[in-house]
């Protein structure tokens, strides 16, 4: 066998090299520019439902109110603020001009590690920008450090080129199966996946923001006990003042064995129990002095960009 027999041919390289062009063309359609104060795109936001745009959070120190966005040749697009979610890296604005086309979606649950990852965004002066790499990993649910619920984890091997933040990412056939994020990471590109943004963008629709639960603890885990009567739980380090867990009676050095009947054995655990308990009241076992106790919280809405549970 000859050592290029196993070389993609010219010609499969010219194909390859053609689709991706034509991809970027079609998704071109699409895409448009988050002006920053420089002269570089500070991000980009791509039309998800028709009337409707999506882009990173992360570029945006608070909502605007509307904004202008750049398409192709450089038209101004005006768009108004429907809300952000920063847990999920996530901005939504709706649009004055409805006819631009939304990209096609894909199937973001099919995405192995080693497919391809096609990266679309725009420059100022409206020609389009893109990157093309790889899904260096891919996974199950997780969640962000901000307690963002991301339905799979599509991590791409290397980072996120400035300004293709919020900017579909494409498989091979030019289905958009996430945007890219540069802040969920600090060393890799992030793909939120197609279910992430339709259920913030419903949520943001249907209300102006995401509502997470929130005790406003910050925690650490911890082991109980020895032997066979060792347990994990959370062990509260801070507590926000005012906040459900202090009004609750929680105290620094309790150790959160349960909440809502369910293992708080680390805070994925804790965010994930109190994700529908917004506004309810929840049980919560703890260890105080190793004597067992159960108090009764009130779960608020998470408080913007709070780094606590």
């Amino acid at each position: 066998m000859n050592d290029n027999d196993s070389l993609p041919s010219p010609t499969g390289l010219a194909a390859l090299s053609d689709g991706l062009a034509d991809a970027v063309d079609r998704l071109g359609a699409s895409v448009l520019a988050v002006p920053g104060r420089g002269r570089g795109a500070l991000a980009t936001a791509v039309v998800w439902r028709p009337g409707v745009v999506v882009t990173a959070a992360h570029v945006f120190r608070r909502t605007p109110a509307s904004i202008e966005l750049v398409g192709a040749g450089g038209r101004a697009v005006a768009a108004t603020a429907v809300g952000i979610d920063h847990s999920t890296d996530l901005a939504v604005f709706r649009l004055a001009d409805e006819a631009l086309p939304a990209v096609p979606h894909g199937d973001a649950a099919s995405v192995r590690t080693g497919h391809l990852a096609l990266l679309v965004g725009r420059s100022l002066e409206g020609d389009a920008s893109a990157s093309f790499g790889m899904v260096n990993r891919s996974g199950g649910e997780w969640r962000s450090w901000m307690g963002g619920r991301i339905d799979r984890l599509i991590r791409l091997d290397g980072g996120v080129h400035p300004g293709l933040s919020g900017g579909p990412v494409a498989d091979a056939s030019g289905q958009v199966y996430g945007v890219a994020s540069a802040a969920l990471s600090r060393h890799y590109g992030i793909v939120v996946p197609t279910a992430t943004i339709d259920a913030v963008v419903d949520a943001l629709l249907a209300g102006g923001r995401v509502t997470r639960g929130f005790l406003g603890i910050a925690a650490q885990s911890v082991s109980t006990g020895t032997g066979d009567t060792a347990a994990p739980g959370l062990l509260i380090t801070r507590l926000t003042e005012g906040g459900p867990a202090a009004k609750g009676g929680l105290m620094l050095g309790d150790i959160v064995l349960r909440v809502a009947d369910q293992a708080a054995e680390s805070l994925h655990d804790l965010r994930h129990a109190l994700a529908d308990k917004v506004g309810q009241s929840v049980k919560v076992a703890l260890l105080r002095g190793g004597v067992p106790t159960e108090l009764a919280v009130d779960v608020v809405a998470w408080p913007e960009r709070s780094h606590r549970c």
